[in-house]
């Protein structure tokens, strides 16, 4: 049979592994890390920062809204809808009237169910 391999460590042991300092890295990582991190931190600071520029964006802001403004103001006789209210002739009327006098049998409900259910042409 096949000892245990898993056997418990000692408490000196335990007490050794407890009690060092957690080492993740080697010495050589930490060297370059250094190195690296200086140039990172001077890349960092030599790349331009957007908030430097960003006044150069309001003038852009405001010329839009003014050339905005501006096309509405000039198209602004078509985007009025045309004027409904104008008055009708009493001649108009009487014209309209006579040119939709043969229409009033239509008016009639049961004429209208009727022509509901009528058969259309074949070639219409």
């Amino acid at each position: 049979m096949k000892p245990d391999s898993r056997q418990r460590p000692s408490d000196a042991e335990i007490d050794r592994l407890l009690g060092s300092q957690l080492k993740r890295t080697s010495p050589e990582f930490e060297q370059r890390w250094r190195e690296l991190r200086g140039q990172f931190v001077a890349t960092a600071s030599a790349s331009p920062r957007p908030h430097r520029r960003s006044w150069l964006l309001w003038p852009g802001i405001v010329t839009a809204a003014v050339a905005a403004a501006l096309v509405v103001f000039i198209l602004r006789d078509d985007l009025i809808p045309p004027d409904r209210t104008k008055l009708v002739t009493f001649e108009e009327l009487i014209a309209l009237d006579s040119a939709l006098a043969s229409a009033t049998p239509l008016l009639a409900a049961e004429n209208r169910e009727v022509l509901l259910y009528l058969p259309t042409p074949a070639n219409l």
